[in-house]
């Protein structure tokens, strides 16, 4: 459990349904002088370049999955997406691998606010690892548009929607929401507002920020 004290740093977890917009609402937080860390990014590295990692998924998955000497990332989706064991095989060999990067990441950082992008975090019950969670929303008929846009099939894009925790059950679970359904502008001027009026004018003490209670 990495959550910080109160006195030292912040540690945010943002999340939110594919296609919604935490990634952008990420990089928005990191213009404001948050240390983002992303974990897509973080699965990127591994399979591109963890050899035990690409060995186990040749091994699992074969010719199949390979692309120009390395791994077809597309061929890999259209498996985890449509067959949730194969799913949860990949994430037991990802996600543990994944976790003790970004806590090491945030452990040797030296900034202050710290801010987690996890698609899963909700899934994997990793809230308690976070002082805030928040949750960026948008409504399933506008992920499945941004799917499609992305060259997506209507099959494939609810594949992915449905692989994880409807967006409605994590705004519940979350501690703040954003929408990310509508413009750009809109979205960086509740997170400019969050980071104003919550996060920024008492110096690290959240005491005003009321954090939803747990069973």
């Amino acid at each position: 459990m990495i959550m910080s004290s109160k006195s030292e740093k912040i540690i945010i977890g943002l999340t939110g349904g594919i296609a919604c917009g935490k990634s952008t609402a990420g990089k928005f937080f990191h213009e404001l002088g948050w240390e983002l860390t992303s974990t897509d990014q973080i699965v990127s590295h591994l399979l591109d370049n963890n050899d035990e990692v690409i060995s186990e998924i040749k091994s699992r998955w074969g010719d199949k999955v390979l692309k120009n000497f390395g791994l077809d990332r597309k061929a890999i989706g259209q498996i985890v997406f449509r067959y949730e064991d194969e799913r949860k095989w990949l994430e037991s060999i990802l996600h543990p691998r994944v976790r003790m990067n970004w806590e090491n990441r945030v452990k040797q950082s030296e900034a202050k606010r710290n801010i987690i992008e996890i698609p899963l975090l909700f899934e994997n019950n990793l809230e308690k690892n976070f002082d805030y969670t928040i949750c960026v929303f948008a409504s399933e008929k506008t992920q499945n548009g941004r799917l499609l846009d992305r060259g997506l099939t209507k099959e494939e894009s609810n594949d992915r929607i449905n692989s994880q925790l409807p967006i409605d059950k994590k705004s519940q679970l979350a501690d703040f929401v954003l929408l990310g359904g509508s413009s750009l502008s809109f979205l960086k001027r509740q997170i400019s507002y969050l980071h104003a009026h919550i996060f920024e004018p008492h110096a690290f003490d959240y005491s005003h920020a009321t954090k939803k209670k747990t069973d």
